[in-house]
């Protein structure tokens, strides 16, 4: 893709909302300056984030088995397998001291996105590090890491945020947030900690580093039964992500949780006043920055609670790790708490090769009799869901609208003419402002007029898979077989407004691309990014609805061919025709297959407990002349 001189019409526009979301925050607690007031806030951040998680998952511990035990060092460590859902097991290590004799603190150690999971050398060295200071350590695989590999004969599997992601938009579809299964796995494995005699249950903490340090402060946040936390290498603020153009994990995204006027203090602001450490480096792209605002506003309420110094921040050296700084900081803060005094520095201890902490014979839980993989649960619940759904024509359109927060444009949107291209292959551009600071690009060829919209009673629109220039200069074939001039427009985010924000490349649909960013900034932010590329194309049919176009054709690809669907399931007035070509047939049908590569912006969060695709496609025949072609397949590929 070519460069884009509207690359920062996306960054504006959530910009805004982000400035306002600050303010509204910033007021609010400057408002809570009492005890009353303090913890009137507390229980509205502990109702913000379990609103924005949604019910957790069920999750149960079941036939906890000690598989095979290592000692080494002073330090005993069991290999311990258990069943957290039905068909789902769960591997982990406990660690403890082996003259531990009274019930000692237990520390649940959790994950950053390490592929070989509770093997990685950092995560070993922290829990022998707080077993030698005298706590019971249990660290677990996560779903897609370790043994737990959930996609681990894929040919396109790319690591564990791959598997992730892939699961998240999946589960999405099905109303369920990946962020919620984390804490729920977490939860079991808490329930395993807490179940063995010789942990003291009245002395449960938490911590892990990046994705670990995520599901640390989301613990702390939704279990009562932790006492203390140290999440590293994650805590920041959502304003800092989003200003760096920072693209975080599907688990890192709770719905809606900013708009609501959460943030990430709030995890810790939620269970105030119990002591919290927040650990940060200096060269992390989770801005310290932010660690050191979390930590002010987490201060102002803790402070009124007469607790300030129990929520502290350190911030060592380096980039993003749980280095030796941040573990001997987690000690000291741990062992101050528990026994009254800070108990020494880290120890020397040399990790164990990944085989050596295999829980499984083979070192994959998938390898287990009558294991559920996830993408194996993935095909069930979305077939489940098909079911026991009775699509009905006004609740696809309402659902469509809600979830989309879209209608159709009332009045033509104010344009501004560009210089177009000139030449043979002549395009004329007009810009319209579909809302403020946002921008959709309306473009035809020259022959049409030279600058302005030409006036006529048939067109076609016609909205591309990713960039409309390139697909008129290869060839629409609906610009022979339909009606009337064509129209292509690209919508905000894609073609002349593609953003050269996030990691930059050529790749429309990279895992953290910007199209994936803008996505998740808008589930945040409860502003439907999806929903604003439907306004887009409103906008462009009431412009042509002004200039006279009473019979229109609407007609996409690919993901353009999505947006038009989308669009034409709320409102298909004033439209003769709709051409379809390369979309899928079902979301449904790509899950039963296991994985796909259509980008999570272009779906929608619990689509399938309502409908599908094909029920889209059904409602959108009844209405006009419908016609899908050359569906594709979840890899873009031609089913015909």
């Amino acid at each position: 893709m070519c460069f884009s001189p509207y690359s920062d019409l996306m960054q504006h526009y959530y910009g805004r909302m982000v400035r306002e979301c600050v303010e509204r925050r910033r007021k609010e607690l400057a408002a809570v300056d009492s005890r009353e007031k303090a913890l009137a806030y507390v229980r509205l951040a502990r109702e913000r984030i379990r609103t924005a998680f949604g019910p957790l998952p069920e999750r149960h511990v079941a036939d906890a088995v000690v598989t095979g035990v290592i000692e080494r060092d002073g330090v005993r460590m069991e290999k311990v397998l258990f069943e957290c859902a039905p068909g789902f097991h769960m591997t982990g290590i406990v660690y403890r001291s082996v003259s531990l004799r009274t019930p000692a603190p237990g520390v649940l150690a959790l994950l950053g996105h390490n592929d070989n999971g509770k093997a990685a050398r950092n995560q070993q060295s922290c829990c022998v590090g707080l077993a030698r200071k005298g706590a019971v350590v249990f660290t677990v695989d996560p779903i897609g890491q370790g043994e737990r590999k959930q996609y681990s004969g894929d040919p396109l599997r790319s690591g564990c945020v791959w598997e992730h992601n892939m699961a998240g938009k999946q589960l999405s579809l099905c109303g369920e947030f990946f962020g919620a299964w984390r804490v729920a796995d977490a939860k079991a494995a808490l329930d395993c900690l807490a179940a063995r005699p010789e942990v003291d249950k009245t002395k449960l903490a938490v911590t892990g580093a990046s994705g670990g340090g995520t599901l640390s402060s989301y613990l702390f946040a939704l279990d009562d039964r932790l006492t203390m936390a140290a999440p590293a290498c994650y805590i920041t603020t959502f304003r800092r992500n989003f200003e760096n153009e920072l693209p975080t994990d599907v688990e890192q995204i709770p719905p809606g949780l900013w708009a609501a006027g959460g943030d990430m203090a709030d995890f810790l602001i939620a269970r105030a006043p119990h002591p919290a450490l927040i650990l940060a480096v200096e060269d992390d792209f989770f801005d310290p920055r932010g660690a050191a605002e979390t930590l002010e506003e987490a201060r102002h309420i803790y402070a009124l609670l007469g607790a300030e110094q129990e929520v502290e921040l350190f911030v060592g050296e380096g980039g993003h790790s749980l280095g030796p700084q941040l573990r001997n900081a987690t000690y000291e803060f741990f062992t101050r708490h528990w026994f009254g005094r800070a108990v020494g520095g880290e120890e020397p201890f040399e990790p164990l090769p990944d085989e050596e902490l295999f829980v499984t014979p083979g070192g994959q839980v998938t390898e287990l009799p009558g294991e559920v993989t996830l993408p194996e649960y993935l095909a069930r619940r979305a077939a489940e869901l098909a079911r026991n759904r009775s699509p009905e024509k006004d609740g696809i359109s309402a659902f469509l609208k809600e979830a989309l927060q879209a209608e159709p444009a009332v009045a033509a949107p104010e344009y501004r003419v560009l210089r177009g291209r000139t030449g043979e292959n002549g395009l004329s551009c007009l810009a319209l402002r579909t809302e403020p600071e946002a921008e959709a690009f309306l473009q035809f060829r020259r022959s049409l007029g030279a600058f302005h919209l030409p006036p006529g009673r048939e067109c076609t629109l016609y909205l591309p898979h990713v960039d409309a220039e390139e697909e008129l200069d290869a060839g629409i074939p609906e610009e022979k077989e339909c009606p009337g001039p064509l129209f292509a427009l690209d919508v905000r985010g894609s073609g002349k407004s593609a953003p050269l924000t996030c990691d930059r490349g050529t790749d429309y649909f990279y895992m953290y691309g910007s199209d994936y960013f803008y996505d998740a900034t808008g589930q945040l932010l409860n502003s439907s990014y999806l929903g604003g590329k439907v306004r887009d194309l409103f906008g462009a049919i009431a412009l042509l609805r002004s200039a006279g176009y009473i019979e229109l054709t609407l007609a996409g690809r690919g993901l353009g061919g999505l947006i038009a669907a989308y669009a034409a399931g709320i409102d298909s007035s004033g439209i003769r025709r709709i051409r379809l070509r390369n979309v899928p047939r079902s979301w449904g049908e790509l899950m039963r297959k296991g994985e796909f590569l259509w980008p999570q912006s272009h779906r929608i969060p619990g689509m399938l407990q309502r409908f599908d695709l094909d029920d889209l496609y059904r409602l959108l025949a009844e209405r006009c002349d419908f016609r899908l072609s050359d569906p594709w397949d979840g890899f873009f590929r031609s089913l015909s």
